[in-house]
């Protein structure tokens, strides 16, 4: 891959095939990969890297469907320490905190906010307006409505038999209708289904689909609370 010359320090690298607009700001010692667009007002922060195709291997199953272009959308804020795959397509006025992990495939709609040490993982989508806070992990493939919150720490997967080493095509995270809060230290367990308006209280474990509407759910497993 060859480098290209920019305006942004000699700490950055950027690599020909990447699209830049004008106005946007990469702090020191970032890499910017072949395929990224960067619209108007993008601020990437140090240490970051934008557009990194996965690689497989003995431990990495394989890729399915992987985008060439990773566009992040305009007015978007990218902490420090983000790394953010190829394919991935984030939308206008997200705000990714420091050390945010996304991998490939991933799709961010407008004004979504990934909290510190956040991990995304493949082909996940996240909804409009959505909160993922700090520690939390997003399984691959997962689907999350507009308007969610999803408290610190929860941890939803997508595979029940990880030593099966089942192809990513087995592997679904849990879908998640708009408008529902998942309170800290939950745990999701994957292939389930949330309903829009739920609550599930702090440390719950989802163990089965969540099918009543606008409900407070608690407990192991999670119940409706009476």
């Amino acid at each position: 891959m060859k480098r290209i010359k920019h305006k942004f320090g000699n700490d950055v690298i950027i690599f020909e095939g990447a699209t830049i607009h004008d106005t946007c700001q990469i702090g020191p010692f970032s890499i910017i990969y072949p395929e990224v667009i960067l619209e108007e007002n993008v601020i990437v922060g140090s240490s970051c890297i934008i557009g990194k195709k996965p690689t497989t291997g003995l431990n990495q199953l394989e890729l399915v469907g992987l985008k060439e272009t990773t566009r992040i959308r305009k007015n978007s804020l990218i902490c420090d320490q983000v790394i953010v795959y190829a394919g991935c397509d984030i939308g206008e006025d997200c705000y990714l905190a420091d050390r945010a992990f996304l991998r490939e495939n991933v799709v961010l709609k407008n004004k979504v906010v990934i909290g510190t040490s956040v991990t995304v993982s493949f082909s996940a989508f996240i909804g409009s307006g959505s909160k993922i806070m700090t520690g939390t992990n997003i399984g691959g493939k997962m689907i999350i409505g507009e308007n969610c919150f999803i408290g610190a720490h929860v941890c939803s997967v997508n595979d029940n038999n990880p030593r099966l080493n089942s192809s990513r095509s087995e592997h679904q995270g849990a879908i998640i209708e708009d408008n529902v809060v998942i309170g800290s230290n939950v745990t999701i367990l994957p292939h389930l289904h949330i309903k829009k308006g739920i609550t599930v209280a702090a440390g719950a474990v989802v163990s089965k689909n969540l099918s009543e509407e606008n409900q407070l759910y608690i407990g192991i497993p999670a119940k409706i609370k009476k």
